[in-house]
C-alpha cells in the first residue's frame, strides 16, 4: 500500500488559495469580498474592546459601533464623527480608514485588471461572434482584400450585411489592414478574430454553424514549393472536418475553398453530404490566359465583367409561374428584354452551356442567365422581339499559322501550352523562354510533342535581365507574347518583376518600329498581373490584354460562397470540350460588301448568333476599342431593341463551341 505523504497545514492552505485563485476573475472577487468582511469584523471587535476599557461618551449605545468602523472604513472623511472620541477610539478610527484604504485600493486595481484583461482579449480577437447568416472567411492571405471588396458589392442591397474572419493573424493588424485599403464598406460589417481555423471551439466562436457560406483560402501559393502545397491542402482539408464536427450531423453551410492537388480537390468534394466547391487557381488561369492569346482584344474584360459582382453576371432563374408549354431554349432567348439565357440546369443538375437550339425546357429546369443583377431579370410568356433574320454570309475561315511565346516558366504554363496546342493550326509554333531549365520541362515537351506532331514547340533558357538576350529571341517575329508572373514573396514584388520585363520588351520593338515600315504589326501582348492596381501601368506600356490573376480568383471564390453552381458553370466554360467565350468578327454574321456599316437592333445580332448555333453576350466597337473607361469597346447585353452601328472590324462577345 502507497503511504500517503503529509503535507504542513500552511503548505496545503496555500495550495488550496492557489487553486481557489486560478478559478479566475469571479474567485479573486469573491477573495476580495471575504477579506473585506473579515477586516471588516476584526475592526469592529478592536473598536469594541478600545470601547471596553476606555468607553467612548459619544456613542449612543454598543450597537453603533459597527456602523462607526463601516463608515470609517468606506469613507476615509467620515472619520470625522469620532472627532470628540477619546483617543483610543480615534486610534481604531484611524486603523480603520487604514484597512479600507488597502481594501478600497485592492478593489479598483481588481476591476482595473479586469476591464484590461477584457480589453486585450478583444485585441487579440478571442471574443465569440453573434451573428447569424454571415459570410465566414477562414485565413487571412493575399486574396483577402479582393474577396472583401467583392462580398461587399453582393451585400450592396442588404441592408446590415457581415463577413467575419477567423485567421491566425493578429487581430489588431488584420484591422488597420483592411481599413487602410477599403475606404467604402457600404453596408456590410466586417468583423475579425484571431485563432487557429482548424480548432474545432474557435469555429464556434465565429458561429460556423451559423454562417450563409464558408471561404477557405489556401496559405500556399502556386508558385510555391510542393511541400508547402501539400501541407497547405491538407490544413484546408482538416478546417472543412472541422466545420463538419461543428455542425453535429447537420448539414453545413456551403464551403468554397482552393485547393491544388487534384486529388485532395475530388477528396474535398466528397468528404460530405452537404457542398463543397473546391478551386483550382492553376487550372482556371491557364486556360483562360491561353484563350487569351488567341482570341481579339477585350476577352479579359468580359470574363473581369462576368465574376464581379459590380458588373452583370449569371443567375439560376425559373420564374415563379413556371415555364411556357413547350418551351424550347431558342424561344427562351427572347422571352427576356435583355438579361441572355446562356444554357440550362436540369433537374437532375447538369450544367448544359450553349444549348441545341430545340433542346426543350422541362418544368424542373432552371435556365442560367447572364444579367445585370437578379431584379433586372423578367420572363415573359410571349416573345419581347421577333428576328426578321433568316441568313447569314458564308464564312471562309482565315485559317493561318501563328507564333507564341511565353516568357517565364511558372505552374500554369505547363497547361498553358497544352491548352494552346489544341487551338492552334498546323505547323504553328509555340517557344518557352525560361531563366532555368528543368527536368520538368524537358518532359513536358516530349509529351507534347508526341501528342502534338504537328505543333512545334520549344523551350530556352535566357537571362531576362539583358537586354541583348531579349532582343536574341526576335520578339516581334512572334504573333502573340505571354509575359507570366513568376514566384515572389509579395505580390508587389512580383508585378514590379513583370512590368520590368515588360518595359525591356517594348523598348526592343519600339526601337523595331523606328527601322521597319509603316505597315509593322506589333505582337499582341497579353501579361499576368497579381495586383489590380497595377493595371494603369502596365495599359501605358503597351499591353492589348492583361489577366489581373489575384483578383479573378478571389472574384470567382466570392460569387462561388454566394452561388455554390457558379464554379459549376466555370468548370465548363473553361473545359477544352465544352463551349468557350470567344470574340468574333461581326463579318460572321452579317454582310458588309455592299456597305461599310449597317444599322441594326442587337435582337438581330442574336438571332445572327443563334443561325449559327451560338449565343451573342454583347458588342465590341472597334472605335472604343483601346478605351479603358468604356471598357475597351465592350458592351454587354443590351435591351434587343437598342439599335447599334456596326461595321465589319466590331467584334460579337459570343459563347460557342469553337473559334469558326
Amino acid at each position: 500500500m502507497v503511504k500517503i505523504p503529509q503535507y504542513p497545514l500552511k503548505q496545503r492552505l496555500r495550495y488550496a488559495i492557489d487553486n481557489y485563485m486560478s478559478r479566475g476573475s469571479s474567485s479573486i472577487f469573491m477573495a476580495l469580498l471575504l477579506t473585506f468582511l473579515i477586516g471588516f469584523i476584526i475592526m469592529v471587535f478592536v473598536r469594541l474592546i478600545a470601547n471596553s476599557f476606555f468607553p467612548d461618551d459619544t456613542l449612543d449605545s454598543w450597537l453603533e459601533i459597527p456602523w462607526r468602523v463601516y463608515v470609517a472604513v468606506m469613507e476615509g472623511s467620515a472619520a470625522e464623527t469620532d472627532g470628540d472620541s477619546n483617543w483610543l477610539a480615534k486610534l481604531s478610527s484611524i486603523l480603520g480608514v487604514l484597512v479600507g484604504l488597502i481594501l478600497f485600493s485592492s478593489m479598483v486595481a481588481f476591476i482595473t485588471s479586469v476591464f484590461e484583461a477584457k480589453l486585450d482579449d478583444l485585441r487579440r480577437g478571442r471574443s465569440i461572434v453573434l451573428e447569424n447568416n454571415h459570410t465566414l472567411i477562414l485565413g487571412f492571405g493575399d486574396r483577402i482584400l479582393e474577396i472583401i471588396r467583392e462580398l461587399i458589392e453582393a451585400n450592396d442591397s442588404e441592408p446590415d450585411a457581415a463577413i467575419v474572419i477567423l485567421a491566425e493573424d493578429d487581430k489588431e493588424n488584420m484591422d488597420n489592414y483592411i481599413r487602410d485599403n477599403i475606404l467604402d464598406f457600404k453596408t456590410t460589417r466586417v468583423i475579425t478574430r484571431s485563432g487557429v481555423v482548424t480548432n474545432i471551439n474557435n469555429l464556434k466562436k465565429v458561429m460556423a454553424e451559423n454562417a450563409k457560406s464558408i471561404i477557405i483560402i489556401n496559405s500556399a501559393a502556386s508558385w510555391q514549393p510542393e511541400q508547402e502545397k501539400t501541407l497547405a491542402d491538407a490544413l484546408v482539408l482538416k478546417s472543412i472536418m472541422s466545420i463538419i464536427a461543428v455542425c453535429e450531423g447537420k448539414e453545413h453551410p456551403p464551403i468554397v475553398c482552393e485547393i491544388h492537388s487534384d486529388r485532395d480537390r475530388d477528396l474535398a468534394q466528397n468528404i460530405s453530404n452537404g457542398t463543397v466547391k473546391a478551386l483550382n487557381e492553376v487550372s482556371v488561369l491557364s486556360r483562360m490566359i491561353a484563350q487569351l492569346a488567341l482570341s481579339r482584344n477585350g476577352l479579359s474584360v468580359v470574363y473581369g465583367d462576368m465574376v464581379g459582382f459590380d458588373g452583370n453576371e449569371f443567375y439560376f432563374y425559373k420564374p415563379n409561374e413556371g415555364w411556357s408549354s413547350n418551351l424550347t431554349f431558342e424561344e427562351s432567348i427572347n422571352r427576356f428584354h435583355s438579361s441572355t439565357p446562356m444554357g440550362i440546369h436540369t433537374s437532375e443538375g447538369k450544367i448544359i452551356l450553349n444549348p441545341a437550339k430545340d433542346k426543350p425546357i422541362n418544368s424542373d429546369d432552371e435556365l442560367i442567365i447572364f444579367a445585370e443583377d437578379d431584379s433586372t431579370i423578367k420572363y415573359f410568356s410571349e416573345a419581347v422581339f421577333t428576328p426578321t433574320i433568316n441568313s447569314i454570309p458564308k464564312v471562309q475561315l482565315d485559317v493561318h499559322t501563328q507564333r507564341v511565346a511565353l516568357l517565364n516558366w511558372t505552374p500554369k504554363t505547363k497547361i498553358i501550352v497544352e491548352k494552346l496546342c489544341s487551338y492552334l493550326q498546323k505547323n504553328s509554333e509555340i517557344n518557352v523562354f525560361a531563366s532555368s531549365l528543368s527536368n520538368d520541362m524537358e518532359t513536358t515537351k516530349k509529351s507534347l510533342a508526341d501528342r502534338y506532331p504537328d505543333i512545334k514547340i520549344d523551350i530556352k533558357d535566357i537571362d531576362f535581365n539583358e537586354l541583348k538576350d531579349l532582343e536574341n529571341i526576335d520578339p516581334q517575329s512572334f504573333d502573340s507574347i505571354l509575359i507570366l508572373s513568376p514566384g515572389g514573396a509579395t505580390i508587389e514584388e512580383m508585378d514590379a518583376y513583370v512590368i520590368s520585363l515588360l518595359i525591356r520588351i517594348r523598348q526592343i520593338l519600339l526601337a523595331k518600329v523606328g527601322t521597319e515600315s509603316q505597315n509593322y504589326d506589333w505582337p499582341k501582348l497579353i501579361t499576368e498581373v497579381m495586383d489590380s492596381e497595377n493595371i494603369d501601368i502596365i495599359l501605358n506600356s503597351g499591353v492589348e490584354d492583361f489577366m489581373v490573376s489575384n483578383q479573378f480568383v478571389s472574384q470567382i471564390m466570392a460569387q462561388v460562397s454566394e452561388e455554390p453552381l457558379a464554379l459549376d458553370v466555370y468548370d465548363d466554360l473553361f473545359h477544352a470540350d465544352g463551349s468557350e467565350i470567344y470574340i468574333k468578327p461581326a463579318s460572321n454574321y452579317f454582310n458588309f460588301s455592299d456597305s461599310g456599316s449597317i444599322t441594326i437592333k442587337y435582337g438581330e445580332c442574336m438571332q445572327a448568333a443563334q443561325l449559327r448555333n451560338e449565343i451573342v453576350l454583347g458588342l465590341q466597337l472597334y472605335k472604343e476599342h483601346k478605351d479603358k473607361e468604356k471598357m475597351f469597346g465592350i458592351k454587354l447585353i443590351p435591351d434587343k431593341n437598342t439599335l447599334f452601328n456596326i461595321s465589319s472590324k466590331d467584334g460579337f462577345v459570343v459563347l460557342a463551341q469553337d473559334e469558326g
